[in-house]
């Protein structure tokens, strides 16, 4: 079950459409969105984190049956999960999708470069 989140800033009033975090019962394994600072247009956005991240075997030893694995990420974008993204304060709590949390609040606005951010809830999803 997912849900979705509208970014709202308490300084500048910059919003977006609602974003979907998470995945829904029957696209979970190849579908987890999540908001991304999009850096070449300064706009929050919606991806799938599958496709923002890809593990690439470089090399297999088919003596040892061992394998070197990179991860390549698309640096055009940066998940609001990575700690630059928000001010870590324990007193905030956090949406939560698998490994990834989301603040909900002093979340990084690429708009007035504060962050003055908040995640709102919006609806949950199936």
């Amino acid at each position: 079950m997912g849900f979705t989140i509208i970014p709202k800033c308490n300084n500048c009033g910059y919003t977006t459409d609602s974003i979907a975090v998470g995945g829904g019962r029957f696209d979970h394994l190849t579908r987890c969105c999540g908001p991304v600072l999009n850096t070449e247009s300064n706009e929050i956005e919606q991806i799938n984190l599958y496709d923002y991240a890809k593990k690439v075997i470089v090399k297999n030893d088919f003596i040892t049956y061992e394998s070197v694995v990179i991860e390549i990420t698309n640096k055009n974008y940066v998940p609001y999960y990575e700690s630059s993204m928000f001010i870590n304060d324990s007193e905030i709590r956090s949406y939560n999708w698998n490994d990834k949390y989301y603040k909900r609040s002093k979340n990084f606005c690429p708009k007035c470069k504060t962050y003055n951010l908040d995640f709102l809830m919006d609806v949950l999803f199936d």
